[in-house]
């Protein structure tokens, strides 16, 4: 071997060595996709991810447009009942829930394009819930709170 060639055998070993190590590929909550007719069960408003006495089976439409990691869900409320999945309590109800890049915060979605700061005003969060879940015809906003789905507790 001549000596250039040492060099840079020697000079791409250290920059591999020198390399970051790629991140893991997030795993957990974050890379599971739910299916697009979700099942949830519901008795007033309450709602589990899981049969239990008493609640009736309902599905959730959910959409996962965004497929990639890391990833949360947006859930799409509106005070009409009326294409509901369940109540929430207080005249709201979901319709929906909307796969989006961001991350859990304990059980709380944060999309990445808006940090810690309250999705459930902002128009674009809005306007998503309208185009994907088309029950929402223009009145539902958006909230974090579907890390119990996974069950991230509360």
């Amino acid at each position: 071997m001549d000596l250039a060639a040492f060099v840079h055998s020697v000079l791409l070993a250290l920059a591999t060595a020198a390399a970051p190590a790629p991140s893991p590929a997030p795993s957990g909550p974050e890379a599971q996709l739910l299916p697009a007719d979700f099942r949830v069960f519901a008795a007033d408003d309450a709602v589990v991810n899981h049969p239990v006495d008493g609640f009736g089976a309902r599905v959730l439409p959910t959409v996962n447009d965004f497929r990639g990691a890391p990833g949360c869900y947006v859930a799409c409320y509106s005070h009409d009942s009326t294409h509901a999945s369940y109540g929430v309590g207080g005249g709201i109800y979901v319709l929906g829930q909307v796969r989006v890049a961001g991350r859990y915060d304990g059980r709380v979605c944060r999309p990445t394009a808006f940090g810690h700061a309250d999705i459930s005003r902002a128009p674009a969060i809005a306007a998503l819930c309208t185009s994907a879940i088309p029950a929402c015809q223009g009145h539902c906003w958006g909230g974090g709170d579907t890390g119990g789905w996974f069950g991230i507790p509360g």
